[in-house]
């Protein structure tokens, strides 16, 4: 793993514009390559920060970039939210697992985070799997949820960890 950045903007765009591959993302797809460009550009001045509001990281698989892992923090900087998202290519292979079990790691001994959450779409199974395996427990689950590529309500489960 590494800082994203504009490097990645190509292969950013191509996850995060599939309508397949983001299907469960609320702020997904993009709709062209300017939103990526922005978000990209919004990362790399998170990174410059002394103390950055949040973490964006370049999941990257033999020098190729194929997704990307975050930790945004909340006001205390005690509470980490975490984020990933693969390329489809690359789904069921571990990668979202080890990358953000990367992050859980250093959010706790860099950043003294001791409460993390993660949401979900309640049928994407992959993301409740890697939540399980960090530890997170589901702690609920609430009507309202609109996925970005979607035109319906949708139900979203939220879990948590204290560490």
């Amino acid at each position: 793993m590494r800082p994203i950045g504009l490097q990645d903007l190509e292969t950013a765009f191509a996850y995060a514009s599939d309508a397949e591959n983001t299907k469960f993302m609320t702020f997904l797809p993009d709709d062209d390559i300017e939103q990526t460009r922005d978000f990209l550009e919004r990362c790399e001045r998170q990174w410059q920060k002394q103390q950055p509001d949040y973490y964006e990281f370049a999941i990257v698989q033999g020098g190729r970039h194929i997704g990307g892992v975050s930790i945004y923090l909340d006001r205390s900087k005690n509470t980490g939210e975490f984020g990933w998202i693969l390329d489809k290519n690359y789904h069921g292979m571990g990668y979202a697992t080890e990358a953000a079990k990367a992050v859980l790691d250093f959010a706790v001994q860099e950043l003294d985070v001791t409460h993390f959450v993660a949401h979900c779409d309640s049928e994407n199974k992959a993301s409740q799997n890697v939540m399980s395996k960090l530890g997170l427990n589901c702690i609920g689950c609430a009507n309202g949820r609109r996925n970005k590529g979607s035109s319906e309500d949708r139900i979203e489960m939220t879990f948590e960890l204290f560490v």
